[in-house]
């Protein structure tokens, strides 16, 4: 593809050679004299033959654009495989009952159990189960060796990775002479455009649904507990585990390894920083980090203190 071609692709303005051929797309470090890098801070070294970025890179054939982030999410999505074509494979195992919509697509060994509505254009991975009575929507995604089980329902556009399991009973106990599980009978509710990543663990409801928002987005190795709450356009990091009952607004951000106890309440746009454990429920627009967690700026002017008494 011609660097110019690109450009129309970014919506962004071409200088230098407007006619290079662009071989692939790498990473700065690793791109070469015939592909392409995105340079998002100035001054990145790379032998990229040429570079979309927000200011001219000097020696180098280019794309200008406003915001380099914008750029690589317009190129990757037109350049990214297409997907799959319909098919049903034969060593499926679908029951009778079962309703899976048109243009979709089941891969082998996949399990889908009686009474269990599929919409259309959904792919279903290699070795997936699907419960009795789940309830799926239309362009969903489930990677291979999935677990999806009863009472679940899943909105339209969502994207499940592979390994994952949705509705398993949560960590609930009693202690009579010895613990005994508390019976779960709520489900998991999870509303449209919502991704979620490998190796996710979603618990259904105890009493009532576990529910996760329109338009969040869920990390690797997340673990959400029973009758947890996630508002609309959340981002939950990589190893996040949110205890039971704890409800999030809208527009939460819970950075790699944050921990939450159950039943809190964390108001809309909150920030929760790398590693923290949030032990009480924080405002809206509230920024916290630290174990336990604390007002961030505090935390920061703390460790100042701190360090400088160490160099004293």
């Amino acid at each position: 593809m011609k660097l110019s071609e690109i450009a129309k692709i970014v919506r962004g303005k071409t200088y230098g050679r407007k006619d290079f051929r662009v071989r692939t797309v790498q990473p700065p470090e690793t791109a070469g004299r015939e592909d392409l890098t995105f340079l998002f801070q100035p001054g990145v070294n790379t032998r990229a033959g040429a570079v979309i970025a927000a200011v001219p890179v000097p020696g180098k054939s280019g794309v200008i654009v406003k915001t380099p982030k914008m750029a690589m999410y317009r190129l990757l999505k037109k350049i990214s495989s297409p997907r799959l074509r319909p098919a049903i494979s034969d060593r499926a195992l679908i029951e009778d009952t079962a309703v899976i919509g048109r243009s979709s697509r089941i891969e082998p060994f996949a399990v889908i159990r009686g009474g269990t509505r599929i919409g259309h254009h959904v792919i279903i991975g290699a070795h997936c189960y699907i419960d009795t009575g789940v309830r799926i929507g239309d362009y969903f995604t489930l990677g291979p060796n999935s677990v999806i089980l009863g009472d679940a329902t899943i909105g339209d556009f969502v994207e499940i990775g592979p390994n994952c399991v949705v509705g398993k009973s949560g960590f609930g106990y009693v202690k009579l002479k010895r613990y005994e599980r508390l019976p779960h009978i709520g489900g998991v509710r999870i509303r449209d455009h919502v991704e979620i990543g490998g190796n996710v663990a979603i618990d259904r409801g105890t009493i009532g649904d576990t529910v996760i928002g329109a338009g969040t987005k869920v990390d690797n190795l997340v673990h959400i507990g029973h009758n947890v709450r996630l508002g609309r356009n959340c981002l939950v990091m990589g190893q996040v585990g949110i205890a039971g009952s704890t409800v999030c607004g809208d527009n939460v951000v819970l950075c790699g390894q944050v921990g939450l106890a159950d039943h809190l309440r964390i108001g809309d746009r909150a920030v929760v920083f790398a590693k923290s454990g949030v032990f009480k429920s924080m405002p809206a627009d509230a920024a916290w980090s630290g174990i336990p967690a604390r007002e961030h700026q505090m935390v920061l002017k703390a460790l100042a203190r701190i360090y400088k008494c160490n160099q004293a």
